[in-house]
């Protein structure tokens, strides 16, 4: 009888261990991830110039501007250009029109400094500095400026002219830093 006994008590709890236990109910699913919002970038704005020669010089070349981020970003590829430095400015006017290039005015200026070098805080907001060109005519000049803008605006450079001049800009000489002639000009537009 104590076999019958313990043999009953062991299938009665065989039971409530198995079939006759309180169900257990899966874990409820992890809350499905929201993903965060994507922020991106407002794409950049970019103008080119395409330089063009005073007749009878070879220089060629194309000046890219980027904006982002409150900066542009200016990058100039030269070719055909007399070896040396050469001033190197945004003028007021997108008009290549004359021979000597004046038809695209001064330097372009909105704020009404004086003309200096690219690094100076008071200075035109087209004062580029100088490029400098290798013994072979080749030239790239990469430059930064916080001053214009691709945007529409009084800051604008789109519908401005480029200018790579004769000599070195001195940064001093008023206004124009003594760079001498046109030697390129490039119309600034808006790139498609």
């Amino acid at each position: 009888m104590k076999r019958i006994c313990i043999w009953t008590v062991l299938v009665v709890a065989a039971f409530a261990v198995t079939g006759c236990g309180a169900k257990q109910e899966a874990a409820p699913p992890a809350p499905a991830e929201t993903p965060s919002p994507v922020v991106e970038a407002a794409p950049a704005l970019v103008a080119k110039a395409t330089l063009i020669a005073r007749e009878g010089e070879t220089v060629a070349g194309e000046v890219t501007f980027t904006e982002a981020n409150g900066e542009v970003a200016i990058v100039a590829h030269i070719t055909g250009a007399p070896p040396g430095s050469h001033g190197f400015h945004i003028h007021e006017a997108g008009d290549c029109s004359s021979a000597d290039f004046k038809s695209a005015g001064g330097h372009f200026n909105p704020t009404e400094m004086p003309h200096a070098g690219p690094t100076d805080m008071e200075r035109h907001a087209g004062d580029l500095g100088n490029v400098e060109v290798a013994a072979d005519g080749t030239a790239h000049h990469e430059a930064s400026s916080s001053m214009i803008t691709v945007a529409d605006g009084p800051s604008s450079v789109v519908g401005r002219g480029v200018i790579l001049h004769e000599g070195t800009d001195d940064f001093v000489t008023q206004p124009t830093g003594a760079a001498g002639g046109r030697l390129a000009c490039g119309v600034i537009e808006l790139a498609s």
